[in-house]
């Protein structure tokens, strides 16, 4: 791993230091922030994000919701609100789409869906404190619990036909309808990705960053297909720092096996970098 030594400067904290960053939306803008504090960048993005938008099965379910308004609308990310409420307007069923919404009881999973619901102009009639889709699932079960008619649930998906809670989530509801917005899917070019991967084993990475569970998922699968995951775990569990962009993500980690995960609070980019670079100069102190 780089010895920083002498280059740590107030304005060049990371000066010397490699940072590994796994995100394909807002890469550019999370690169950017650790080269402000002096770093190299290494982008091996894992995922990229499909928009489902403009098919067929989000206007399918869109119209079925303005056509009978659910219960309970299931919020999950900032991201597909918006691309869900953008599309609707496109297709001229955006007044229909808010005024089904309006008597809905929205829970949100987390602080960017429930700002993107509120900037909507919709209100948010519970956030999940801890941003899991188990809370979320808890929080029906108690809401529900004693009901003699079972409620209409309408669900933006969170990760498309791979996620547990849109199981139980259908078990508690009279009938789940689930909006699909978008889902996300291996680079065609996973070269980047590798490289990324070769880095870190190689202890030539002081930190890898992930913002989204398919993002950490996606980076051991693409090692495991060139046998390297048990390399790459050993090095996210040694001398490279795993960083988070929040709990779901750190949770998903955990799940593949990186046992230390950190992430900040609150869950943004600039406090990512902020708690990456604390980690990394507290480690530099501690050796010194």
């Amino acid at each position: 791993m780089p010895n920083v030594g002498v280059m740590e400067t107030a304005d060049a904290p990371l000066a010397g230091r490699r940072i590994g960053i796994t995100a394909d939306r807002k890469g550019a803008e999370q690169a950017e922030l650790f080269r402000r504090r002096g770093a190299d960048v290494v982008h091996g993005p894992t995922m990229v994000t499909v928009d489902l938008s403009a098919e067929e099965p989000l206007r399918q379910a869109t119209a079925a919701l303005v056509a009978h308004p659910p219960d309970y609308l299931v919020v999950t990310t900032g991201m597909g609100l918006r691309l869900w409420l953008e599309a609707a307007a496109g297709w001229g069923a955006g007044a229909e789409l808010g005024a089904a919404l309006a008597g809905t009881a929205i829970f949100a999973r987390g602080a960017k869906a429930a700002s993107a619901v509120r900037r909507a102009g919709l209100e948010v009639a519970w956030r999940a404190p801890g941003e899991t889709m188990d809370e979320v699932v808890d929080h029906l079960t108690a809401e529900v619990s004693g009901v003699t008619r079972r409620p209409r649930v309408a669900l933006q998906l969170f990760e498309p036909g791979d996620h547990p809670s849109t199981e139980a989530l259908r078990a508690l509801a009279g009938e789940l309808v689930e909006v699909p917005v978008y889902r996300w899917k291996l680079p065609d070019d996973v070269g980047p990705a590798r490289a990324l991967i070769d880095a870190t084993v190689a202890g030539r990475l002081d930190a890898v960053t992930f913002t989204s569970q398919p993002a950490v998922r996606h980076l051991v699968r693409i090692a495991s297909e060139s046998g390297r995951a048990g390399e790459l775990l050993a090095a996210l569990n040694g001398p490279v720092l795993a960083a988070c962009i929040g709990p779901v993500c750190a949770a998903a980690a955990t799940e593949v096996g990186i046992e230390h995960p950190v992430w900040p609070e609150p869950p943004r980019l600039p406090a990512m970098a902020r708690q990456v670079t604390e980690h990394l100069l507290a480690g530099a102190t501690a050796k010194s």
